[in-house]
């Protein structure tokens, strides 16, 4: 696996980048290319159906980073046929139309569908800090279930599968689509079997919980993963399309106090809700009743002025998370104004040209220390509008240091800050 020093490549862009850009440009895509073995082979997947230009779309990313080279990785559900890599890795190399060639992970075989032991169709993936990989798998072709919903999760050292763990039929619904994962990672001597992950069913409106240690998981509802009819329409640039989708959004709080908050909202919404993932970790009064302790998933009074897909936390505390209709990135410092919404928000970043429907958002730390805010953005709204053309940029990499994005600004946790009216 040939691998990116993706810090040096951060450096290099901020290097050519104009003083006004915030964050800078990584990788991308008119569509996307793939290293099939062979042009042999690639035409004959063009020819059979199995790969059909212009139909992938990538929803998420995440950076493996060691001491000397890192792993860009992303994932491409299949929402259509002809899209022959649903988990992948950019490579070096840089087709004809000036699109980075992504490489099928962990191989060719492993991403070959109709085949319930490897990969379906994936939405989103985590790196942790244990060097694993963890691949969320819908089981889903389209809107046909195919497969249970499962995780696969790899060794990036060996590049090898630690562990598959399928769902539970009682679990999810046919329709049901698990499109996010967060992972809950407590320091002590086993470390990194102390694994918690957190998983959004967007259309299933659920909360699963994984414990890697145990091999077990359970299903948690709750009003607040609904989507809400009046955000059921969205309008981004030009573009207008529905869609009522319920909890996507996922963010982990830092530890404070033995116990950590999880963030999370719905597509179809403006409203930012919470729950301690103590609760949440809860086997035996869930695996009860998946209904249970409803008081404990809060909403927060103020709201956002758009609906938003993706965001992450940092460790100072500070949430980042796209903003649609604005086009933007935007973010709140919880460490210094606890409540969310409203004037404690900031709008960070705005780009009509390259924030359209930013779905994929990661939270790195490089190997000095540095904090790093990655987004992947794919102007979903072509895509569901069926106006997405494949000679013009589509698809963006975009990441900046944070200490840089908000320096200045109220989402700095690390400097003083005075009244929330500060806010804009």
């Amino acid at each position: 696996m040939k691998r990116f020093n993706v810090t040096v490549l951060l450096l290099i862009a901020i290097s050519h980048s104009r003083a006004t850009e915030k964050l800078k440009s990584i990788f991308s895509w008119k569509a996307l290319e793939f290293n099939f073995p062979s042009e042999h082979a690639r035409l004959t997947a063009i020819k059979n159906g199995d790969f059909i230009p212009g139909n992938s779309l990538p929803i998420d990313m995440d950076v493996y980073q060691t001491e000397t080279t890192s792993t860009v990785f992303i994932s491409i559900p299949r929402f259509q046929d002809g899209v022959p890599v649903t988990v992948g890795y950019v490579t070096e190399q840089v087709s004809e139309d000036g699109n980075p060639i992504i490489a099928p992970y962990p191989s060719w075989r492993y991403n070959k569908i109709n085949n319930c032991d490897t990969l379906t169709s994936v939405f989103r993936v985590e790196v942790d800090e244990c060097g694993r990989l963890w691949v969320l798998d819908t089981g889903m072709i389209g809107s046909k279930r195919v497969c249970h919903p499962q995780i696969h999760i790899f060794s990036l050292e060996h590049n090898t599968l630690i562990t598959r763990y399928q769902f539970p039929t009682d679990q999810y619904k046919t329709d049901s689509l698990f499109v996010t994962v967060v992972l809950d990672i407590r320091d002590g001597v086993d470390k990194c079997r102390n694994t918690f992950a957190y998983i959004a069913d967007v259309s299933g409106f659920a909360l699963l919980v994984y414990d890697f240690a145990n091999s077990r998981s359970w299903k948690i509802v709750n009003n607040l993963f609904y989507p809400y009819p009046q955000y059921g329409t969205f309008h981004i640039k030009n573009d207008t399309f529905d869609l009522m989708d319920g909890i996507v959004g996922l963010a982990l709080g830092p530890i404070v106090n033995g116990d950590r908050i999880l963030y999370f909202h719905s597509l179809a919404s403006i409203i930012e809700g919470y729950v301690p993932v103590s609760v949440i970790r809860d086997y035996e009064l869930f695996t009860k009743n998946s209904e249970s302790s409803p008081r404990s998933f809060v909403p927060f009074e103020e709201e956002r002025n758009s609906q938003s897909v993706a965001e992450a936390m940092d460790r100072n505390g500070v949430l980042f998370f796209g903003l649609l209709s604005n086009l933007a990135i935007g973010c709140w410092n919880s460490k210094h104004y606890p409540e969310f919404g409203g004037r404690n928000l900031l709008t960070l970043v705005v780009d009509p040209e390259t924030l359209q429907f930013p779905s994929g958002m990661k939270i790195t730390t490089s190997k000095n220390g540095l904090q790093e805010l990655w987004v992947l953005s794919n102007s979903f709204q072509k895509y569901m509008t069926n106006s997405m053309r494949t000679n013009e940029t589509n698809f963006r990499i975009q990441a900046g240091f944070i200490d840089q994005l908000v320096h200045g600004t109220i989402c700095d946790a690390t400097a003083y800050q005075g009244d929330s009216n500060q806010a804009k």
